[in-house]
């Protein structure tokens, strides 16, 4: 919250249209969401910025639909868009698009999936599904593992071994050919870390199968792990990141994290289109809509996004492969969309 709140008052230090206002509403995580709405409509805003958690979101949006004001969501879950609720997020799904449509293009066409039994693991797993079919193609092995499953250790490698098909070599023979030329992993970092040093210990690591993960990739933990060296993952593009952190660490005094993007981008696109109209306000939500939804689409410090009118967007990704325990850019994100 601290974080999103640093970026929009950033925005606000920047912003030309000084008829802007902000008011903080602490949600507590999403406890107190519908009182942070109510308090929000008692004292007349315009339009919200977040809440970010799905479970704030719904509590708040109970209040603030009565009402028709508008709300800039922070979240990445695309079962929360509604009328007059934009998605800001990184949505993962289209993450999985950018990285299937990679891997098919260098010709790789025996997908599995290994996903997390959890509701992350479950989107993105269905997803990857139906981007497959979309290519005509249907994964050659899909897993999904429990946490009772990840978290013991001779189930979980009884469960990686016969996903993985794997069949021990006679001592003058070299390892079988792998089932697959690509895994996607659908689940969280702590799940990756979990599986794929057992895949590799399998004979499917990344010198045998391209492995596809997504933004949450991009932390120390696992751009060092071994298993997932020469990995490819989607995350939102970088190169605004050092004018963007020379600024953030001139007035903060700090390294800005993911979200601190998001806030800034949220506030810096209130401020632009509310100066289109001078001192009207841009109400009821009608109104918003028609300035937020844009063929154009905007470009911000998180990277070039759309939003859609059924309230979900469009971003721009780039993707990064892994090597050394570093990622390095192997396809930039278009500046439009």
């Amino acid at each position: 919250g601290d974080e999103i709140r640093r970026g929009a008052e950033m925005a606000l230090f920047q912003s030309k249209n000084k008829n802007v206002q902000l008011l903080f509403l602490d949600t507590m995580g999403g406890e107190k969401a519908a009182d942070a709405a109510l308090t929000g409509v008692k004292n007349n805003v315009d339009i919200f910025i977040g809440p970010l958690f799905t479970a704030a979101v719904l509590s708040a949006r109970s209040v603030i639909e009565r009402k028709q004001i508008p709300m800039l969501l922070l979240s990445n879950n695309r079962a929360v868009v509604a009328p007059d609720s934009w998605l800001l997020g990184y949505l993962p799904e289209q993450q999985i698009d950018g990285l299937l449509g990679h891997a098919v293009g260098l010709g790789k066409r025996k997908f599995a999936i290994i996903a997390q039994d959890a509701a992350f693991g479950q989107r993105l797993l269905a997803h990857a599904t139906s981007r497959l079919d979309d290519f005509g193609l249907k994964p050659e092995a899909v897993r999904i593992l429990t946490d009772a499953e990840v978290n013991d250790e001779n189930r979980l490698k009884k469960a990686i071994r016969e996903f993985s098909r794997y069949q021990p070599p006679a001592l003058d023979e070299l390892p079988a050919e792998s089932p697959f030329d690509s895994v996607i992993f659908a689940g969280d970092p702590e799940f990756v870390l979990r599986t794929a040093p057992l895949l590799a210990y399998y004979d499917v690591g990344p010198d045998r199968a391209l492995f596809l993960g997504n933004a949450l990739w991009n932390q120390d933990q696992l751009l060092n792990e071994p298993s997932l060296q020469g990995g490819i993952f989607a995350t939102r593009p970088s190169q605004f990141d050092e004018n963007f952190n020379a600024i953030w660490q001139a007035i903060w005094g700090q390294t800005p994290g993911e979200l601190s993007r998001l806030g800034f981008d949220a506030l810096a696109l209130v401020a632009a289109l509310s100066a289109t109209v001078g001192n009207q306000a841009l109400s009821p939500a009608g109104q918003w809509a028609q300035k937020l939804v844009t063929n154009t689409g905007f470009q911000g410090y998180s990277g070039a996004f759309r939003l859609l009118p059924d309230g979900s967007n469009v971003r721009a990704y780039e993707l990064r492969q892994i090597r050394n325990g570093q990622s390095n850019i192997i396809q930039a994100a278009p500046d439009k969309l």
